[in-house]
């Protein structure tokens, strides 16, 4: 109870900063109103490959159906769940192998613990009706990939990595490849969150190569952020879907709160509250790039559809670094519903970052007015151009399901 209590005022007092750092609005950027057909950048996007650690071999029947089922010190092999209700999982130094719960396995009232793994591939089950974490992890966690995997009701932190150790530029000292594909998320808190951070002496927690990919989090009036990454690295959010979530929030969030750097793309984000994404950006290994692009967002009740800031906190570490950004090509509108209206929603809210940014080809329509960009900073726009409001959806997409861009090169293509 301690540690849950833990996560959860850590969570609280994030929202409470980042709150206070994104509170001021200024000066306002307007729109461009220019027809282009330019085809999208060539991005390559870059994700680990799903391979499941053991290609052949025989498959082991563990668990017994009921109970907790435990699995330890196993390497290099295939493990199929047997089928059945469970109070929980528990995995410890794993290497190497996969468990499948073959769509028949599931926790009731309880959730997974896994600890020390060095490639895990583990799915095929659901939990539900949790007032504890879904899934805790600790300790290592390289080549961890959960996948095909059910969660409902669940009243804590969803997924909660608890690895926190100070990077050294040794592979011990960082988490490399957790992947989250394919989970479907209802009426849940939190998807996501890690420990770490940066600070004077560094960077604590570090995650390179995260990906959460073609997941679903819906019906969750009390998500707040959704995905909280305090660390890290080429970071990849791509393929997901959000709907009514934050329906009883009021605080600010980010469905997607990233530090650090890394690419978003080809998510859909539809009736909410909060940013669909709060990058707050730095460089950590090497020079790092913030990419939005390809993303749809509608019909928010406060907040506009993304973020770019390095908080002043941030800022002071002598060991922050910039990163730059871009944000193009996406179909947003409809954002900032909610009463009392304390400022418009925007396609971007621009505070202080420190780099370069570039803003282009996004569609924008069916907000208050035609503006853009809320911009709070001096930070060169390198690149303003061919961004296009329009007054109604109809000008805009060609319905409120695809939202296929009615507009050539610009919007989500």
């Amino acid at each position: 109870m301690v540690m849950i209590k833990q996560i959860k005022m850590t969570i609280l007092y994030l929202f409470i900063i980042g709150s206070l750092v994104s509170c001021k609005k200024g000066e306002l950027a307007s729109v461009t109103e220019t027809i282009v057909t330019a085809p999208l950048d060539t991005v390559k996007n870059t994700i680990p490959p799903v391979i499941d650690p053991v290609s052949t071999g025989p498959v082991v029947t563990i668990g017994t159906g009921s109970g907790i089922l435990v699995l330890k010190n196993q390497e290099g092999k295939n493990f199929k769940i047997t089928a059945g209700t469970y109070s929980g999982f528990q995995f410890e130094n794993i290497k190497n192998c996969t468990v499948d719960g073959k769509n028949a396995a599931k926790i009731v009232g309880g959730g997974v613990t896994i600890n020390t793994v060095n490639g895990l591939t583990l799915g095929g089950f659901s939990i539900s009706n949790t007032s504890t974490r879904a899934v805790d992890i600790y300790n290592q966690a390289n080549d961890l990939i959960l996948k095909d995997i059910q969660i409902s009701n669940v009243t804590d932190v969803t997924i909660s990595n608890h690895i926190n150790n100070k990077y050294d530029g040794t592979a011990a000292s960082f988490s490399n490849n957790i992947q989250l594909l394919n989970i479907k998320a209802d009426n849940i808190l939190t998807f996501f969150a890690s420990d770490g951070g940066i600070s004077n002496s560094g960077f604590t927690g570090l995650i390179k190569n995260f990906v959460m990919k073609g997941c679903t989090i819906t019906n969750s009036p009390n998500l707040s952020d959704g995905v909280w990454l305090p660390c890290a690295e080429d970071y990849v959010i791509a393929n997901n879907v959000i709907d009514k979530v934050n329906a009883s929030n009021n605080n600010h969030n980010g469905i997607f709160h990233l530090s650090g750097n890394g690419k978003i793309y080809n998510n859909k984000c539809t009736n909410h509250q909060g940013n669909m994404v709060r990058a707050w950006l730095f460089s950590i290994t090497k020079a790092g790039v913030v990419e939005i692009y390809n993303n749809i967002v509608y019909n928010s009740t406060r907040y506009g559809a993304f973020e770019l800031q390095v908080p002043p906190y941030i800022k002071a570490f002598s060991t922050f670094k910039p990163a730059d950004a871009k944000v193009y090509n996406n179909t947003v509108g409809k954002l900032n519903t909610g009463l009392p209206k304390f400022f418009e929603g925007r396609l971007l809210d621009v505070y202080e970052m420190f780099g370069n940014i570039q803003v282009y080809n996004n569609l924008v329509f069916e907000d208050s007015d035609n503006i853009i960009l809320n911009r709070m900073s001096a930070d060169p726009i390198t690149k303003n151009s061919d961004n296009i409001y329009k007054n109604t959806w109809s000008e805009a997409v060609s319905d409120l399901t695809s939202f296929r861009s009615l507009v050539p090169g610009v919007g989500a293509q």
